[in-house]
């Protein structure tokens, strides 16, 4: 009887110090802001024009991405110098011109489908999570490259999910997945069309290649190579994002950051 007491105490006891071990999304988000120079300087940042240059299986593709606070963005991809993809939001909608093959498609995503895309194309999309009462739930620890990363599963009203890692001992973002099945994208690049790297979605920290459809399976993003924005007050973003869902990958770098330009509003003006 003693030995069942001792380990029903010794389990308890353990489930109590692996739950006290393991931090709250919000902390893990908190530390990551930190990490890339905090809110206080990330809130000076009122537009942004990240360029990235990358080689893909299908050549090199470069991308021009204007980001203006606080959820608008115009991203534009060419290849081998031909533009193949516009991808524009107002902040309430994201219109997609993709001319891949030949063909032209059009797309305006609204309502969850937006939200998603903005998440995953803005630079900061942890600053917009009340707005959009997005939910963060730690699913616990994972080694990436021989690293211990905290993997946090992102999820917005209506069932958009992905997962985001973040390096528990930097506290940078380090990853982002998402399973593409079933949904039909019509956002920039990205991060995470490739997204120019950056926190996040961020940074910009994330996002997925546009024009895709569903059925592609995991979309893979991972966000290396941190440094400071030149006149960004201090600010960090990847500089390198390789991105894959199995089918197609890149590598991209960032070429070239501007920061508060004045970019005008009707840069994101759909029509």
């Amino acid at each position: 009887m003693k030995k069942i007491i001792l380990s029903a105490l010794f389990i308890g006891l353990t489930l109590s110090v692996t739950a006290q071990d393991t931090p709250t999304a919000d902390a893990i988000i908190d530390k990551y802001l930190n990490a890339i120079g905090g809110k206080d300087a990330i809130a000076k940042i009122e537009d942004m024009t990240i360029g990235t240059t990358s080689e893909t299986q299908r050549g090199t593709m470069e991308m021009e991405v204007k980001i203006k606070k606080p959820n608008k963005f115009s991203s534009v991809m060419y290849m081998m110098g031909n533009e193949v993809m516009r991808s524009t939001s107002d902040g309430s909608k994201v219109a997609t011109v993709s001319g891949f093959g030949g063909n032209t498609n059009e797309r305006t995503a609204e309502g969850k489908d937006a939200i998603a895309m903005i998440l995953q194309n803005v630079p900061f999309p942890e600053l917009l999570y009340a707005e959009y009462g997005v939910q963060k739930t730690v699913l616990g620890k994972e080694a990436l490259d021989g690293k211990d990363a905290w993997k946090v599963e992102i999820a917005i009203p209506e069932g958009r999910k992905w997962n985001e890692f973040f390096d528990v001992e930097s506290g940078l973002k380090v990853k982002r997945m998402a399973n593409m099945e079933g949904m039909r994208q019509g956002g920039g690049q990205r991060p995470e069309g490739q997204q120019p790297p950056s926190g996040g979605g961020n940074g910009p920290g994330g996002g997925q290649r546009g024009g895709m459809r569903g059925g592609m399976g995991m979309m893979n993003a991972t966000l290396s190579n941190y440094k400071e924005i030149k006149d960004g007050f201090g600010v960090k973003i990847p500089f390198t994002r390789e991105q894959g869902n199995g089918q197609f990958s890149s590598k991209a770098e960032v070429s070239s950051v501007k920061v508060n330009k004045g970019i005008k509003d009707n840069t994101f003006t759909i029509k």
